[in-house]
């Protein structure tokens, strides 16, 4: 009886993922369907997230945040209602992601982040934080550097957006489309690639590089890194009455990092961060929340190199862009 169970199981299981296990593999999409992750920090972009896991058919999901629904948040949350203001985000959220997939079991935790023991960050297999902070998304990446587990981290604010991701050492599956005339099957290589931590990446001195590579650098990568300083240097985030502070920070920034040309990075795009940090816009959140739901999907199923520690959008030109830091 309990090998019949588990054969039904197993068939209904195939049936309902075929197109996952055809598109990466059987395996692969065990490791999904084994797979607990956190996404801590409930907004339109964690929305996105939760939305392609849950669908994907992962083990759970756990959204942790304590704060409640404002009508600001009705903007980019599609899993939100009116009824739902003042209620716990997490606990407003949780339904609707359930009945995506009722197969996933979807956890509601209320705790601050900053109140949860190191031991709570260790057993997920993939860690995602959402609208952090630089002092969080460095407790909970050395956290999982000492399990070896991924740890990701995205925001989208105002027509940008960002993805951080540290896999450690990563091991994956190169896959080698053969010619479509040949009768030949796909070469698979296995690869191994190293990552940067998030204080490495962070903190890294831009002085090798000539001013033709620097103009390679998107400015969003300054952009981004220097948000995350000024979070480190002030213990929160800008405000939009915060422009002439982050335009000093951005000068101390582009020194200390060896940058001479201060004109690589516009003082408009400072001026936009101020403004529009806190803001989302539905469609840079459901584009930069794919890509991270996708990318998470990836380093579970160990098919194809991962985003290589920094993914950028900038919503302003559509532009995509991966950089290896």
């Amino acid at each position: 009886l309990i090998f019949l169970f588990f054969f039904f199981f197993f068939l209904d299981e195939a049936a309902i993922y075929d197109r996952q296990i055809r598109l990466w593999g059987l395996d692969a999409q065990q490791r999904i369907g084994k797979a607990d992750i956190l996404i801590a920090g409930v907004r339109g972009l964690s929305d996105e997230v939760c939305k392609n896991l849950a669908l994907a058919g992962v083990a759970s999901i756990t959204l942790l945040d304590h704060e409640k629904v404002t009508e600001e948040d009705l903007g980019a949350q599609f899993f939100l209602t009116e009824k739902n203001i003042g209620q716990n985000k997490a606990e407003a959220s949780a339904p609707s992601i359930q009945n995506l997939n009722p197969r996933v079991k979807v956890v509601v935790d209320q705790q601050n982040i900053n109140e949860k023991s190191d031991e709570f960050f260790e057993s997920f297999a993939v860690v995602c934080l959402i609208h952090s902070n630089y002092s969080v998304m460095d407790r909970v990446d050395k956290l999982r550097r000492k399990v070896n587990k991924p740890f990701y981290a995205s925001d989208a604010f105002g027509w940008f957006g960002y993805i951080f991701c540290d896999l450690m050492e990563h091991s994956y599956i190169h896959e080698k489309k053969p010619d479509p005339k040949s009768n030949k099957k796909p070469e698979k290589t296995p690869m191994n690639e190293s990552y940067k931590s998030f204080v490495e990446s962070v903190d890294r001195d831009w002085s090798d590089l000539n001013p033709r590579q620097l103009k390679k650098i998107s400015p969003l990568a300054f952009l981004t890194h220097i948000l995350l300083k000024f979070q480190k240097d002030n213990d929160r985030s800008p405000t939009k009455d915060d422009t002439d502070a982050l335009i000093f920070t951005k000068a101390k920034y582009l020194k200390n990092m060896g940058i001479a040309d201060a004109n690589i990075l516009n003082d408009s795009f400072i001026s936009d961060l101020s403004c529009l940090w806190d803001t989302e816009i539905t469609s840079i959140a459901a584009i930069v929340g794919g890509i991270l739901a996708q990318d998470i999907l990836r380093t579970l199923s160990e098919n194809e190199l991962p985003i290589k520690n920094w993914f950028y959008f900038d919503g302003t030109e559509g532009k995509l862009l991966q950089q290896q830091q």
